[in-house]
């Protein structure tokens, strides 16, 4: 867990890399609405985000979401299928299993062990990609961008429920997915 005495020192060294930053140490409502995004890191981990912040950033972080970017990124850039290796991924599987006429079961069995934002994207264009002609550059480009779409998406979602800050999901008086619409 983050000690504050290692808070105060990271956010005081970015006070010092971006000259004329508006962020006050001695401010205890602003310390603890930004300590309190971080304090599930360890000392360690929030003194490396620091440093990857002011290495690749030129303008200071306006919002706590500036720095929980660069976690976002960490996840995205780690992910096990890239969205450039995506689709040859699905074909193997799908070649694997003799096309999406005989072996559709098969298909969606060995994607259960890809992540599920790739699974939701093969369901989303499943249509699409079993009449894909070969080189088909407009429908590979939609597939990809859609998977990096839900893989980022996905990305945000676990920095912010290991930082705790996860916002619950909305509900009505249906119960949680009773909404018109996918949260």
């Amino acid at each position: 867990m983050l000690t504050l005495q290692s808070f105060i020192s990271g956010m005081e060294l970015l006070k010092k890399c971006y000259v004329g930053w508006q962020f006050d140490t001695k401010d205890e409502t602003q310390v603890k609405v930004w300590y309190s995004s971080f304090k599930n890191l360890t000392d360690e981990q929030f003194k490396n985000l620091i440093k990857d912040y002011y290495t690749h950033n030129k303008q200071p972080p306006k919002s706590v979401r500036d720095l929980t970017e660069i976690l976002v990124d960490k996840f995205y850039a780690s992910a096990i299928v890239p969205p450039e290796k995506a689709l040859d991924v699905v074909r193997d599987i799908v070649n694997k299993n003799g096309g999406w006429e005989y072996g559709r079961s098969g298909i969606y069995k060995d994607l259960s062990k890809c992540p599920g934002s790739l699974v939701a994207t093969v369901r989303e264009f499943e249509g699409t990609l079993s009449s894909m002609a070969p080189n088909d550059t407009y429908a590979e480009d939609r597939f990809r961008k859609a998977y990096a779409i839900k893989l980022r998406t996905s990305a945000i979602r676990e920095v912010d429920k290991r930082l705790g800050l996860a916002i619950q999901e909305p509900t009505n008086s249906l119960g949680p997915s009773a909404l018109p619409y996918e949260v």
